[in-house]
């Protein structure tokens, strides 16, 4: 309950400050207009004039008969309005001032580079305060354009490193994911799998007789054949669940995550077709399927998914390429039986 209530009193406190400070903008607003001279000069005016001129009026009129007395009603009108007094002239004299210049400086510690202090037209022969808060403007405008500008720049540096981890993570020639990126994501996918349950499979893809493209045809041939293959890879996978890998020379891979084993074989098989229609050079693909089996794969995951994988995609190339292989644990037996029935047709 104490905490509360001293909590309220806090907030209270604050809302008191926040609606004080307008009054006293306003108040540093209107006493900027008169330099500290004239301030000074008035403040002395009152003191030194003001006073003996009561005085003889007093005398003249007849007000007071003795001057000794009116000298002590003076002497102890001044012992008990000198410190009240001297306040009251500081604060308009300076401290006036120097309040706005705490509260200038409060602002810039808080980030309000955009706060500047109200100032007349500069002139010549200004005090040395009037001075001081004009620097102090043009320290808070040299500080806004600095955050501005390193604002600016730390953007565009974020943007730079965006762009070059992304190229360090991606093949410019086919557009996919690189071997960095694959040893990076697969295992994290499989230890994410394992944990989960969900079904993720991994598919390993070799260009048939690509080495002959290249001799045949030149490099730029050969380039064709691999951007062919990268956009079948995008055609054929789910953008944001599955993920297409250029290992390296004609090796690829694809990760596809949460796929019964009829859809995997489905997407395998697509890949496959779509890469022989789209390639001019007669250049076909062999494709090894395998699924994360943490009962079988011992961990790391990942290495022994491979494994799996590369012996299957041997497997496709050993029975004449142009084909997709599976791990016969993997794939139940209509699987099996449509697999077969597609490789016939080849």
């Amino acid at each position: 309950m104490f905490a509360t209530t001293s909590t309220a009193s806090a907030t209270d406190k604050e809302c008191a400050a926040a609606e004080t400070r307008p009054r006293e903008a306003g108040k540093a607003d209107r006493l900027a207009v008169f330099g500290v001279t004239t301030r000074m000069r008035l403040v002395l005016l009152l003191v030194f004039a003001l006073p003996p001129g009561i005085g003889l009026y007093c005398l003249e009129t007849g007000l007071i008969a003795s001057p000794g007395r009116m000298l002590g009603l003076w002497l102890a009108a001044s012992l008990v309005l000198v410190l009240p007094l001297s306040r009251l002239a500081a604060r308009f004299v300076v401290l006036g001032d120097i309040a706005a210049i705490n509260r200038f400086c409060a602002g810039l510690r808080r980030g309000e580079y955009h706060r500047r202090l109200p100032l007349p037209a500069q002139g010549d022969d200004e005090h040395e305060v009037l001075r001081l808060m004009r620097d102090l403007n043009w320290l808070a405008h040299g500080v806004e354009t600095r955050e501005t500008w390193l604002g600016a720049l730390l953007d565009e540096t974020k943007r730079r490193e965006r762009h070059f981890a992304d190229l360090s993570r991606s093949d410019a020639l086919t557009g996919l994911f690189n071997r960095r990126r694959f040893d990076e994501a697969l295992p994290e996918l499989a230890a994410e799998a394992a944990a989960s349950g969900h079904p993720l499979w991994l598919a390993l893809i070799d260009c048939d007789a690509f080495k002959g493209v290249n001799d045949r045809f030149g490099h730029p041939a050969g380039d064709a054949v691999l951007a062919a293959m990268g956009r079948a890879l995008l055609d054929s996978t789910r953008d944001g669940l599955d993920m297409p890998f250029r290992l390296g020379g004609d090796e690829f891979a694809v990760v596809l995550t949460r796929l019964p084993a009829e859809a995997a074989l489905s997407v395998a098989e697509r890949i496959r077709a779509r890469f022989a229609a789209a390639n001019a050079h007669g250049t076909t693909a062999s494709l090894g399927l395998a699924r994360l089996d943490p009962a079988r794969d011992a961990k790391p995951y990942a290495a022994s998914l491979t494994a799996r994988c590369d012996a299957a995609l041997y497997a496709a190339k050993a029975g004449g390429g142009d084909r997709v292989a599976a791990d016969p644990q993997d794939v139940p037996p209509s699987g099996r039986a449509r697999r077969a029935q597609a490789g016939n047709r080849c």
